[in-house]
């Protein structure tokens, strides 16, 4: 896809208006995923079925990410984005209707195809609105809106159900993200109607993305740094969970990590300046690591957000920095397909990596998967950088 001429076609939406939809529609799912992580903990969930339900938001995204992205390309991101906004506030609804362990999973599957839909619009939208420096800052800004939501979400739904309980906290989220509803009305009129089919489609395939080796090496480090993120939304409210914490707490704890997300990503410009994208990238996965060993060695809630906001300090800057490669190391009219091929392969962690570790931190205990979780991630450090990423 022209990304360019894509951009100079269409009626411009303005970037504080696409952020604040971002921020509405984001929040509410961020808080989602935490409350229902939480809720089937209440209800009785163990570590394997918590595992499985993380998982269950990656599954329809791993198989529809590159549908996502090609109804993007050919329809536009109106349809997509306006469709999946509707699905996640009907997942997010759908336990407050029905409260129950069943309808976490089936909300947990709507809300995950709703995101993808919306995320791969959003994300096209954004990259396509400007080129070269231009780009990197408005993707940039997006991760800086992102971890804004990350940390409103679950901070939002802690507090929530300190007060109201689990199950009218369902309703709270889903009023958050209807808000992004009522901005659709006035803004998806500027939403780009399509770009066209590129010349030459048929003779492209997916595969031949993975063997340009900058971008095979952009796809393995995106992969660990999202490893590294499920496994800290998964084992962090567990973690928290058994040390008796408020779910206040384990909102705010959660809220440490976007907040230093948001800090790393301010300066990440300045960072990147100074040392290259590809050895920030890198950095950044060997600090996750390094952090992530501390974690079972404290039971103090303060000291758990002190980690969290350290974890959040090194691992922040690992997507907004693995789209902008991919990005600029896609083949020339398919940057919108490398986006949708990355995303596919970053939800193909959410539905391994959760179950496999699920299961391991019922039968080793939670503790011990940190320590697993800073190998592996030491370990894809030390891989990319030995490629040269």
């Amino acid at each position: 896809m022209n990304n360019e001429r894509f951009a100079a076609e269409t009626p411009r939406i303005r970037l504080y208006q696409l952020f604040a939809l971002i921020l509405l529609w984001n929040s509410g799912y961020k808080g989602a995923r935490v409350l229902n992580t939480l809720y089937a903990l209440e209800l009785g969930a163990k570590p394997f079925e918590i595992g499985l339900l993380l998982s269950t938001y990656g599954l329809f995204a791993l198989v529809l990410a590159v549908y996502a992205g090609r109804v993007s390309d050919h329809y536009g991101v109106r349809m997509p984005v306006v469709g999946g906004v509707i699905m996640s506030v009907a997942g997010i609804l759908l336990p407050y209707f029905w409260p129950g362990l069943a309808a976490v999973f089936i909300s947990a599957a709507i809300t995950g195809t709703g995101f993808i839909f919306v995320q791969v619009g959003l994300q096209t939208l954004t990259g396509s609105l400007a080129g070269g420096a231009a780009r990197t800052r408005n993707i940039n800004s997006y991760a800086l809106v992102v971890s804004t939501a990350d940390f409103l979400g679950p901070v939002v739904a802690g507090f929530a159900i300190d007060h109201a309980g689990y199950v009218a906290t369902y309703l709270w989220l889903g009023l958050l993200s209807s808000t992004a509803l009522v901005g659709l009305v006035f803004t998806a009129k500027s939403f780009p109607k399509g770009a066209g089919a590129a010349a030459g489609r048929a003779n492209r395939r997916m595969i031949d993305l993975m063997r340009v080796p900058n971008l095979r090496r952009v796809f393995i480090a995106s992969a660990v740094v999202m490893t590294g993120l499920d496994l800290f939304q998964l084992y962090m409210p567990l973690y928290g969970h058994d040390l008796g914490l408020s779910a206040s707490a384990i909102g705010l704890v959660l809220g440490s990590f976007a907040v230093a997300g948001f800090v790393t990503r301010a300066i990440m410009p300045l960072i990147v300046s100074r040392v290259g994208e590809e050895p920030a990238l890198v950095g950044s996965i060997a600090t996750a690591a390094a952090t992530f060993v501390l974690i079972p060695l404290v039971t103090n809630g303060y000291a758990l957000g002190a980690i969290s906001f350290a974890l959040g300090l090194g691992m922040a800057m690992g997507q907004p920095l693995s789209v902008i490669l991919a990005y600029n190391y896609s083949p020339p009219g398919r940057a919108g397909e490398t986006i949708g091929l990355r995303i596919a392969i970053n939800n193909s962690m959410h539905v391994v990596v959760p179950t496999a570790m699920g299961g391991l931190g019922s039968v080793l205990g939670i503790g011990p998967v940190f320590w697993l979780s800073s190998a592996m991630l030491g370990v894809g450090a030390y891989m990319s950088h030995r490629r040269g990423a």
